[in-house]
C-alpha cells in the first residue's frame, strides 16, 4: 500500500529483480524466470475435485481441464522453455482415474516443454506417474539459475532465495463494506523466500497480512497488484 493509503495501480504482470534474477509476476498464478525461461507453478492439485465426489461430497466439472488451459497458455504467452511445479502436482491417488489420465495425457500433446516436479506432501502418496504424462520427479529440493526450489518453505534463510508453495497465500482485500480474498505471492526478504499462490482454483488458502520485509503481491480480476507492505 502507498503512503496514501491506495494501492498501486494494477498492472498485467508484475516484474521484480531479486539478488540480480529478473522474474514475473503473472495473474495466471504463476512465476516466470526470465534468464532461465522458466515458468514455476505450485499446488495444481490436480484430480481434487474427482477426489472429493469418489468420497461423496459435491464438486464442480472443468476444474482440471480450466487449470491445464491456463497452464498452457501462461507457458505460452511467457515464452517459456520448461515448467517447474514445486510441489503438489497431484492430490491424491484416488482422484487419478483413467480420465485424469487421459486429460492429462492430451495436455501433454498440446504442450510438450519438459516439466520437472519438485514432490510435495499430496505427491508422496499418489506413487509412480504415468509415463505418458513426461514428468521428472525429484525428491526434497533442486536449484536453477541460482534459485532453489522446494515444496514448504524453509524455517530459515537458505544461502539462495528459494520459491515455495504448500501455503496456499491470499490476501483480505476490501470491496465496499465486504472483504474478499485474493490470491497472492508473497516474499519474505529475511527468509529469502517467495511464496506462490496455489495455481489450482479449488483450494483454500492461509491469509497473509503485508508487514516490514514481507511484501505481498495479489491477483485480482486478472491483474497483478502491488507491492504491498514491505517497507523497514
Amino acid at each position: 500500500m502507498r503512503a496514501d493509503g491506495r494501492y498501486p495501480a494494477a498492472v498485467p504482470s508484475a516484474a521484480i529483480t531479486i539478488d540480480g534474477n529478473e522474474m514475473d509476476l503473472m495473474p495466471e498464478r504463476a512465476l516466470f524466470l526470465r534468464a532461465a525461461k522458466a515458468l514455476v507453478v505450485a499446488d495444481l492439485h490436480v484430480g481434487k475435485s474427482e477426489s472429493y465426489r469418489r468420497f461423496g461430497v459435491p464438486s464442480a466439472e472443468g476444474i482440471d481441464e480450466e487449470l491445464l488451459v491456463r497452464l498452457s497458455r501462461a507457458a505460452m504467452r511467457a515464452g517459456a522453455r520448461v515448467i517447474v511445479v514445486v510441489g503438489d502436482l497431484t492430490h491424491s491417488a484416488v482422484g487419478i482415474g483413467e480420465a485424469e489420465m487421459q486429460r492429462f495425457a492430451e495436455f501433454r500433446e498440446r504442450c510438450a516443454l519438459p516439466i520437472r516436479l519438485v514432490e510435495g506432501n499430496h505427491d508422496r502418496g499418489v506413487g509412480t506417474l504415468p509415463p505418458e504424462w513426461m514428468i521428472d520427479r525429484v525428491r526434497g529440493e533442486f536449484a536453477l539459475g541460482g534459485v532453489r526450489f522446494e515444496h514448504e518453505p524453509p524455517a530459515v534463510a537458505a544461502a539462495a532465495w528459494t520459491v515455495s508453495g504448500h501455503l496456499h497465500p491470499m490476501l483480505a482485500v476490501a470491496r465496499g463494506a465486504r472483504s474478499v480474498e485474493a490470491p497472492a505471492f508473497v516474499i519474505d526478504h529475511a527468509r529469502r523466500t517467495i511464496v506462490l499462490p496455489a495455481f489450482s482454483k479449488f483450494t483454500r488458502g492461509v491469509r497473509f497480512e503485508p508487514s516490514a520485509g514481507v511484501e505481498l503481491f495479489a491477483i485480482a480480476e486478472s491483474e497483478v497488484v502491488g507491492p504491498i507492505g514491505g517497507a523497514a
